[in-house]
């Protein structure tokens, strides 16, 4: 969406703002929700873009209401510009951007809330340039998970499905073949000509067995036990796994970072990020530190008590709680482990791009060595 700020003069009108204790009721009744960054709510990118968008214009000048209307302007879907006149409707008629925001439904409480303090504070600019830095990195924490994930996935799935097709075409014909002969096959050839056969016997049963079995899990995708038992199988994945631990603390100290950096309170900062991480360990972590923090106990020592924070990083916390720089520490963190898993992914998918191409051409290499071989074998009886 080009915005050219040139065009448009200057008009700033006032805006009145709801009585202080009225939006910090609100608020306390919007913490017993949950935080969506997706589902009903905008996408991460078109938040992205709003929070880009609205930071240039207010830094170049321009009040809220000409910014918000130059970024109606700018919108080309019909629900867009719905949501974008119902926020500029509600700011016109007196409503703080933050509360304008929350009668939408589409923005999370970590959104709301930072731009409720953002408001407070006279920072609303330094504040969505902050929200701007955090849904453009949560964009690149997708794009790496998912350049990570799908050439493996891919391979592996174009294997399956070549073998499948070798095994109940291929196979079986040769089978017909060798079933004619009165010789005896090589225990390789048995060996495949009994999977085929066991293949086409099982492989409906099969398919159903895998369907029903993805349709249970999904039922059960929002389950306690589903969600520990799954993230637990995640960490332990042979060097994924890793790469994912990474990616989630990285999101979650470049979460810290930032609500600490807004002056939310420790507590607060914890309780919202617990609703938003969606990694069962640091959301089961943060659920229980918040109990030892009100008893007293330091936000390091508390962390130290679970194993998916490694102990470099509680040293960090440790440092950075000494120094009052919890921030900055978290900051870093971030930086660090986002540069770690890009590192990580960039090698995994220089070797595992080689290895793949291995596996499925020995597949395909053991099925038709194993058809052709009493082939060889009764042409150099003939021979002899």
């Amino acid at each position: 969406m080009g915005i050219d700020v040139k065009k448009y003069k200057q008009h700033k009108r006032p805006i009145e703002k709801k009585n202080s204790e009225s939006r910090m009721s609100s608020l306390t009744e919007l913490l017993q929700r949950d935080i969506q960054i997706g589902g009903n709510g905008l996408s991460v990118k078109k938040k992205e873009a709003f929070y880009t968008e609205l930071e240039v214009l207010l830094t170049a000048g321009l009040d809220l209401r000409t910014s918000l209307e130059l970024i109606l302007e700018g919108q080309k879907k019909d629900k867009d510009r719905l949501l974008m006149q119902s926020i500029l409707d509600s700011v016109i008629g007196g409503e703080a951007l933050s509360g304008a925001m929350e009668e939408t439904g589409k923005f999370s409480l970590y959104e709301i809330y930072s731009i409720q303090i953002a408001e407070e504070s006279g920072k609303l600019s330094q504040v969505l340039k902050e929200l701007s830095s955090y849904f453009s990195k949560t964009i690149q924490y997708r794009r790496l998970m998912v350049g990570a994930l799908s050439y493996p996935l891919l391979v592996v799935t174009v294997a399956l499905m070549v073998m499948l097709f070798l095994l109940n075409f291929l196979v079986p014909l040769f089978g017909d073949i060798y079933s004619r002969l009165d010789q005896d096959l090589p225990q390789i050839t048995k060996m495949v000509v009994s999977l085929s056969n066991f293949t086409q016997t099982y492989f409906t049963h099969f398919v159903i067995g895998v369907m029903v079995t993805i349709l249970i899990l999904f039922s059960q995708r929002k389950k306690q036990w589903f969600r520990k038992w799954s993230s637990q199988i995640v960490i332990k994945t042979p060097v994924f796994g890793q790469l994912f631990q990474k990616l989630y603390l990285a999101r979650f100290a470049q979460s810290m970072a930032f609500l600490l950096n807004a002056r939310v309170p420790i507590l607060r900062a914890i309780d919202l990020i617990e609703k938003m991480v969606a990694f069962f360990p640091i959301e089961y972590s943060l659920s229980q530190i918040k109990g030892e923090i009100l008893k007293g106990e330091p936000f390091h020592k508390s962390l130290k008590e679970y194993a998916i924070y490694p102990s470099n990083m509680v040293s960090l916390i440790k440092v950075g709680e000494q120094a009052n720089q919890l921030d900055n520490m978290f900051s870093k963190i971030a930086n660090q482990y986002n540069d770690e898993v890009e590192q990580q992914t960039k090698l995994i998918g220089s070797l595992i791009e080689p290895v793949m191409i291995v596996f499925l051409a020995l597949i395909v290499g053991v099925i038709l060595i194993s058809m052709y071989l009493p082939m060889f074998k009764l042409v150099s009886g003939f021979g002899m």
